[in-house]
């Protein structure tokens, strides 16, 4: 069978790193309306903040034709995390605190919090909005409480869980683009595998056009294989596949 062209794509409403991206999105438009009195602030946080949702999207999506593209997206995705996670930990001096070390109840507990998925048979774009609702409850003690440096330090920890698994995203798109290599080199297989399966085609043994590949419809050989000539029904050659194959008729 000849390589396929094009990769499955998509799927990234499935990935726990976009699903937490997107609960950090959220969080972070709310927080910046409650809490940050600058209009320019307030929009390079809300900005990279969507900036890490929207680029793991994107680099789902153009990962059919560009592995690539997609290392990029998804690594652009975790800067922009980066990026807001600074600004949170800034909110947090800025405003005479702390974060939490790394062995604080409030982190354990948030990591051991298991993420909803949404329902793979379901109406995905509902299933995922209902996922995320579901979510956002779960983690709702940290990042609704009337402390807002609390909710600050929630968001640090879980920029830092999505950055993980991104970079957990970016290994394994390595090691997949190492064994498989880019859409060029795909595209480059599947012409050499073509151009071979054309060349081991036989000729028509009545009127020397290539011949296909059909299968017997009916009678007793029905579901066998066998070479039918290109130019039918004008002409009706055949020829057997395998030597302790019928001759198929039609």
């Amino acid at each position: 069978m000849a390589t396929p062209l094009f990769s499955k794509r998509g799927g990234y409403r499935k990935l726990d790193s976009f699903m937490l991206a997107t609960i950090i999105y959220y969080t972070t438009v709310e927080f910046c309306r409650a809490h940050i009195k600058s209009g320019r602030q307030q929009e390079q946080m809300i900005q990279a903040a969507r900036s890490g949702r929207q680029n793991i999207a994107e680099g789902s999506e153009r990962s059919s034709t560009s592995m690539e593209t997609e290392i990029k997206l998804t690594d652009v995705a975790r800067a922009s995390l980066a990026e807001l996670q600074l600004d949170y930990e800034d909110f947090i001096n800025l405003g005479g605190g702390l974060p939490w070390p790394d062995d604080a109840p409030e982190c354990q507990n948030l990591r051991d919090i298991r993420l909803t998925r949404p329902d793979p048979e379901a109406d995905m774009i509902r299933g995922f909005a209902q996922a995320v609702a579901e979510n956002r409850k779960r983690f709702a003690q940290w990042i609704n409480p009337d402390d807002p440096i609390a909710t600050a330090n929630a968001l640090i920890r879980l920029c830092d869980r999505a950055d993980w698994l991104l970079r957990c995203q970016l290994d394994a798109l390595g090691k997949r683009f190492l064994e498989e290599g880019g859409f060029r080199e795909k595209m480059t297989r599947a012409r050499i595998e073509a151009r071979d399966e054309a060349d081991t085609t036989p000729d028509c043994p009545l009127c020397g056009k290539k011949m296909v590949r059909r299968t017997v419809k009916n009678g007793p050989h029905s579901g066998d294989a066998f070479w039918g000539c290109s130019g039918y029904p004008e002409c009706k050659g055949t020829k057997r596949i395998n030597s302790d194959q019928a001759e198929p008729t039609r």
